[in-house]
């Protein structure tokens, strides 16, 4: 492959906190350092959390208005601009909004359009604290088909591509997010800190409540340990009142995003991960990268059990199971032949999803 005459074009909300903006700044770096042309947009004038490599060329579309309808307008204007002065022939899209961006910008425009499902097809419009956004995305993109437009969808995980009809299935494949692991600490040897991690959103399909439900039970027999969920979000409050019911406020501590995750958790003695439905956790696979115990809820779209498999990567839980997450802490803790044994196992995620190898399978999809 002739990575020097591949050209594609990146689409992006952002450079800040979020999942697929993360996948975005590994992907676009990396297809950068092996040698394609690479340019990356991002749709809105936020601050940058997320590196990039200087061979990637960046552009960010600053908007004039204030009026919401107005400002879309004009994002698309722009961003038609750069479709056509770029000499990239393949867009690669995350998230229903960005791709909405994308097909009206396009429009008369041979260009070839790759997107990514990033979350879980089957859920509702009607599902309570959905933001307007993401509704417009279930609606659009996954009620209305119009995915279907695309040339090419890549998937998460089989999950996710079961839920699309065979049709739209012959044109798809499953990649799964990359793991930088030229910046990824390797496992930690020494004995670990009785810090207990974890880290997402502050949201509702992360399910921190149930974290700090079982870890306040766990609290009464380990009294030594303390729990950081890192991450911001709009639950901040209710789990600090949460927090502060169970008297927990010196041992449960929310410090919001950070940008070093790795480098901070390293050495903990756990990672953790509760959500009720998740596409592929960066973090959690980074903390599989770094051997880090790691607990697991077996939510929609599958991408936990892919990576997470009980007594040998890590414990993988059900859903919404306060107890069976309490039983997995403890486990962890008391046993240290299991803890060293499940660390080894999940280290050997970094020769599986390292970002050369998945980037290089994004450049094969581009012409």
């Amino acid at each position: 492959m002739e990575l020097c005459n591949k050209k594609v074009l990146f689409i992006t909300s952002s450079l800040t906190d979020g999942g697929a903006e993360k996948v975005m700044s590994i992907l676009s770096s990396q297809c950068a350092e092996l040698g394609a042309d690479v340019t990356l947009v991002a749709l809105r004038d936020k601050k940058h959390v997320y590196k990039i490599s200087d061979k990637v060329n960046f552009i960010q579309i600053k908007t004039k208005y204030k009026n919401s309808l107005i400002k879309v307008i004009e994002r698309c204007i722009i961003l038609r601009k750069v479709l056509k002065n770029c000499e990239a022939k393949t867009i690669i899209s995350f998230l229903p909004i960005n791709t909405l961006y994308v097909m009206i910008s396009k429009i008369g425009l041979k260009r070839k359009l790759i997107i990514s499902e990033r979350a879980n097809p089957n859920r509702s419009i009607f599902e309570p604290n959905i933001s307007l956004k993401d509704r417009i995305g279930i609606f659009i993109f996954r009620k209305l088909r119009l995915y279907s437009f695309a040339d090419w969808i890549v998937f998460q995980t089989p999950d996710a591509k079961s839920y699309y009809s065979k049709k739209m299935q012959e044109k798809s494949c499953i990649i799964v997010n990359p793991l930088n692991t030229s910046d990824l600490p390797y496992r930690y040897k020494g004995e670990r800190s009785k810090i207990i991690v974890a880290a997402g959103r502050l949201s509702e399909e992360k399910n921190f409540s149930m974290l700090i439900q079982a870890f306040s039970e766990f609290h009464k027999v380990y009294n030594d340990y303390k729990l950081i969920i890192y991450g911001e979000g709009k639950l901040r409050s209710e789990l600090e009142n949460q927090i502060k019911e169970n008297n927990l406020e010196h041992h449960i501590s929310m410090p919001g995003f950070v940008d070093d995750l790795s480098n901070k958790i390293n050495n903990a003695s756990m990672y953790i991960s509760t959500s009720n439905h998740e596409g592929i956790s960066n973090s959690m696979i980074e903390a599989l990268g770094m051997g880090i115990p790691t607990i697991a809820t077996d939510c929609p779209v599958g991408g936990s059990r892919m990576f997470v498999n009980t007594d040998k990567t890590g414990i993988l839980i059900p859903m919404n199971d306060h107890k069976s997450l309490l039983k997995a802490m403890i486990k962890i803790v008391s046993d240290s032949e299991y803890r060293e044994k499940i660390s080894l196992g999940a280290e050997k995620i970094r020769e599986k999803v390292s970002g050369k190898d998945i980037s290089l399978k994004w450049l094969d999809l581009v012409e």
